[in-house]
């Protein structure tokens, strides 16, 4: 029953904060857009992200990228959910209390797995959703030209950032989701379904605040490969954030774009 409401509330929220996150994706990757140009290199607004995204293609566009994520979502929620209580029980075993250290510990397992499943997964959201319509028609065509043009590996552009991003998100989310909803009931007084809800608000902002950084230079990462020009590294992609825009840049539009709704199913720990 888990797994279903998870599959359902997951699948949901990815529906529905998906334009957000094309607005999110296509603003970390303005920059890319204009290198080589004489463009301006300093953040537009999310408004004529926004508008610019509806004239190419109309409210359609801000659903570019959505069918493998949405259709791989039920597999990541049954992984994630899977590896947590897998590591939460051995860390029992292991005499490791419960609490918060578990719960992280458990959390980050979860987040280093999944990401091997979602790094070809986002690189094919991301090309799609920094790409107008025609240039690359579906994700099967995102495949065949990155293995074109990099390779097999190609298709694991930006795993490194992605994994630590994805490590550090799963973990601040599981403990962030446990203790919100255990000061849910136990100091305001709120029944399970207002805790269940404050805590995967609580548990969303805590996810996107830790690793947006590194969301970053993922998204950039793996836009490059779709928007041409030589394919720099991790490093090099943050000197070039931060010789663009500083530390601004790094932690910039950390704002409801970015706080899509997490799903949370089942309670982490009760302690």
């Amino acid at each position: 029953m888990d797994f279903v409401a998870g599959s359902i509330a997951g699948a949901t929220g990815q529906l529905v904060g998906h334009p957000l996150d094309s607005i999110k994706t296509r603003l970390q990757s303005e920059s890319l857009l204009a290198r080589g140009t004489d463009s301006p290199t300093t953040a537009t607004s999310a408004y004529k992200c926004a508008r610019n995204i509806y004239n190419e293609g109309g409210f359609r566009a801000f659903f570019r990228g959505l069918s493998l994520p949405l259709c791989s979502k039920s597999f990541e929620q049954c992984i994630a959910f899977g590896i947590q209580s897998a590591v939460d029980q051995l860390l029992e075993g292991m005499d490791v209390d419960e609490g918060t250290l578990r719960t992280g510990l458990s959390g980050m397992a979860a987040g280093s797995t999944t990401s091997l499943l979602l790094t070809p997964i986002y690189l094919v959201k991301v090309q799609l959703q920094v790409t107008p319509k025609g240039s690359l028609s579906g994700p099967i065509s995102v495949i065949k030209r990155t293995i074109n043009k990099l390779g097999f590996s190609g298709l694991y552009t930006g795993a490194v950032p992605i994994f630590i991003g994805t490590s550090i998100g799963y973990g601040c989310r599981f403990m962030a989701y446990d203790k919100a909803t255990n000061i849910a009931e136990k100091s305001f007084g709120f029944g399970r379904i207002g805790s269940v809800i404050v805590g995967g608000g609580m548990a969303g902002m805590a996810t996107w605040a830790s690793h947006y950084p590194l969301d970053l230079v993922s998204s950039r990462m793996e836009a490059s490969v779709a928007l041409g020009g030589r394919q720099l590294t991790m490093t090099e992609h943050v000197k070039e954030i931060f010789a663009q825009s500083g530390v601004r840049a790094s932690c910039a539009r950390t704002n409801p774009l970015n706080q899509s709704p997490q799903t949370q199913t089942k309670p982490t720990s009760t302690h």
